[in-house]
């Protein structure tokens, strides 16, 4: 029983190894290639399945002499389609061809292909060879069509063709006679036809809404939709053939593109989703993967394809999942926006792994596999669509609800504002009493300090009259005594003269009177008596012009405009203020100038004020006024009276010029000015609409310019 097994056993073994050699003899193929047949008759495409061998340049140096003359280590591809994935290699592929039938053409279905080098050989010469690819103007092509033809001359040869990308290389192979070209790809044609047709309606929708509401997150959306369109169009080759034909480089920007799309869509995600309040801290990892992003458009411009490439699909692939995860904690958290981008990028994500998966051989090449993207796309942005206008209904309903509660809190604030107006008027009426009264105050308060300062001007004025009435008085005063003794002694000698008419002895009278004229020194009695008589005269005239003058200045309150000639008043003022020059010389230069229409009494103030003011800026200067000197003079010029009162004092400082009018205003010592003489100077040069000019250098003196029209009209 035991022998009876082990024979069994060892049968079992032998068939299943004969069975196992017959199955590898029949799957594995020899060396010796094929010879490819297409018929007189051909009508379809013929798939190259299992008849090319191919052979990777890692170099990328090898011309088609070394490939043709030199033996290599040529592949027969088991796939149906050449896959060689993302590598820097030279791909070289051969097939032994016998094109009995007229323009059938070896098609390779890849639009993003960046060179194509197609050699026939027959006769151990090349009969025929094109070039074409990305990197190449379109126009270049034989036929004017996304992927690329290549005439197959008649008869039989060797076919020897390389390829070469910086993108994934997958290439579907065939022969296509030429009256099947336009039938196979209208079905292609009609699915990017209606997928970018499709795109096109998003974008214009949504830019509509968004000139509409003004809401940014629609503006992200439309320039994500428009680059994923954009890159999509140009890896089906439609951006190459239609957009910038004469432009390959364009076509190295792809990455760039699909770049740009992952980081607008993490900031549409950023926005739509409002990560900055709900997850503050993925909306941070957002902005770290936007950056890895640009770097990756840095390195793809910077003429670094090959890796560019390579890191942006590593990083798309790594955030897919991420991005599925943000989608179910915001769903979590009741997001409602959040089950529209999950749903929507759970579709997109789906057709990019199988897009993916079929660039790296793991599933096979068709239809669908080819386009899954642009069903995922379009999927994504139809559902992303719907989300946004479910936000325009969020929108909706916010508002109203925001406007009911505005017109709630209207009614209410209407209920408050009633309630306290009556108040509020109470409180407006006490106020305006409190601030009618407080005006009233301010008012008569101003009154005051413009008498007070009257009073102030009158003070030194009086002290100014005083002093100078007191000098001839003082003179007649201190002459009454000597004149009454000269009076008293003439009367003496009179009195001798006149007691002759009744002497005898008239003779001894005359030498007595004679004596006492000598006695009493008659002939400087008679001197000194003129001399006391002149300067009583004297005293008296001065009086006499004190007053006029003072006369002429005291016209203060004198309410109406008369002419009067500003150079009498300028003389009244100087009588008037004598006694304050105090060495200071005062220089005129009067012109012959007509009257004016004017207040006098006012003017005289005004000019009072301003020498004051200049007699205050020399002694500043020049304690002793040594120096000082005032100049006054007087003119007409086109249809005015110019003042000018020029000293040579201390100054006026820059910075304070701008504030000498203003009332309270001053640079005087304390107790020494109220700060209302330039203020009431303005007020009177204003009510006479005058002009008033100051020009001022610190340290060596001012100048006061005032114009007073002649003739008020």
């Amino acid at each position: 029983m035991s022998t009876t097994l082990t024979h069994h056993s060892t049968a079992i073994r032998y068939y299943a190894t004969m069975a196992l050699m017959l199955l590898f003899l029949l799957t594995h193929k020899t060396g010796v290639s094929q010879t490819l047949e297409i018929s007189k008759n051909t009508k379809n495409s013929i798939n190259l399945n299992n008849l090319i061998s191919t052979f990777s340049d890692s170099t990328g140096n090898l011309s088609i002499e070394n490939i043709s003359s030199q033996n290599h280590p040529w592949k027969e591809e088991a796939n149906p389609i050449l896959n060689f994935g993302m590598t820097k290699h030279s791909h070289w592929g051969k097939i032994e061809i016998n094109n009995n039938g007229n323009y059938n053409y070896l098609r390779f279905k890849n639009p993003i292909i960046d060179e194509i080098e197609v050699f026939f050989y027959a006769n151990e010469k090349i009969i025929h060879q094109s070039y074409a690819g990305s990197s190449y103007s379109f126009k270049q092509r034989e036929i004017i069509s996304t992927d690329f033809h290549f005439i197959i001359p008649q008869g039989k040869s060797i076919c020897y063709f390389r390829l070469f990308s910086n993108f994934p290389l997958q290439v579907p192979v065939d022969i296509v006679p030429a009256q099947s070209i336009s039938e196979d790809s209208r079905l292609n044609d009609f699915v990017l036809a209606l997928y970018f047709g499709l795109m096109l309606t998003i974008i214009l929708y949504n830019l509509f809404i968004y000139f509409t509401v003004k809401d940014k997150t629609y503006l992200i959306y439309i320039i994500y939709i428009l680059f994923l369109t954009l890159t999509y169009a140009s890896f089906k080759g439609i951006s190459y053939e239609y957009l910038w034909p004469n432009t390959p480089y364009m076509n190295y920007l792809i990455p760039s593109y699909s770049s740009i799309v992952s980081i607008f869509l993490l900031l549409f995600i950023n926005q739509f989703l409002k990560l900055k309040t709900h997850l503050p801290i993925i909306r941070k990892i957002n902005f770290v993967l936007i950056v890895l992003f640009t770097f990756c458009i840095g390195l793809n411009l910077s003429g670094n394809y090959f890796i560019g490439a390579s890191i942006s699909q590593l990083i798309t692939i790594l955030i897919s999942p991420f991005l599925i995860v943000i989608g179910v904690i915001c769903v979590r958290k009741n997001i409602r926006e959040a089950k529209f981008f999950l749903l929507a990028w759970s579709f997109l994500l789906g057709t990019l792994i199988i897009y993916i998966f079929k660039l790296n051989g793991v599933i096979p090449f068709n239809s669908f596999t080819n386009n899954s993207v642009l069903y995922g796309s379009a999927a994504e942005a139809i559902l992303l669509s719907f989300a946004l206008a479910d936000r325009i209904n969020i929108f909706r309903k916010e508002k109203e609800i925001a406007q009911k509660e505005a017109v709630e809190a209207l009614i209410e604030n209407e209920k408050l504002i009633k309630g306290q107006n009556v108040v509020l008027e109470q409180k407006v009426k006490e106020r305006t009493t409190e601030l009618n009264q407080t005006l009233l105050n301010l008012r008569e308060t101003q009154s005051q300090l413009v008498d007070a300062e009257k009073m102030s001007s009158l003070g030194q004025l009086t002290a100014g009259i005083a002093h100078e009435i007191n000098n001839p008085i003082n003179f007649v005063s201190s002459n009454i005594a000597p004149l009454r003794q000269d009076i008293a002694d003439i009367n003496t000698i009179i009195n001798k003269y006149a007691d002759l008419k009744d002497s005898d002895n008239i003779k001894e009278n005359l030498e007595e009177i004679e004596s006492l004229k000598k006695e009493l020194d008659f002939d400087y009695l008679k001197t000194e008596l003129t001399t006391i008589i002149n300067g009583i005269e004297e005293g008296a005239k001065r009086t006499t012009e004190i007053v006029s003058s003072l006369r002429n200045f005291s016209r203060l309150d004198e309410g109406e405009l008369i002419y009067a000639n500003i150079n009498d008043g300028l003389e009244s003022t100087i009588v008037l203020i004598r006694n304050k020059l105090d060495g200071i010389k005062i220089v005129k230069n009067f012109g012959k100038i007509p009257d004016c229409e004017c207040n006098p009494g006012k003017i005289n103030q005004l000019i009072m004020n301003l020498i004051d003011n200049a007699i205050y800026a020399i002694h500043k200067k020049d304690i002793e006024n040594k120096n000082g000197e005032i100049t006054l003079t007087t003119k007409s010029k086109e249809g005015f009276i110019i003042l000018i009162i020029k000293d040579n004092g201390i100054g006026i400082p820059e910075n304070i010029k701008e504030k000498l009018f203003d009332p309270f205003f001053t640079t005087k010592d304390v107790g020494e000015g109220t700060g209302l003489g330039l203020s009431i100077v303005r007020n009177i040069i204003d009510n006479h609409k005058g002009i008033i000019k100051i020009n001022s250098t610190l340290k060596e003196g001012s100048e006061i310019i005032i114009k007073i029209p002649i003739k008020h009209t």
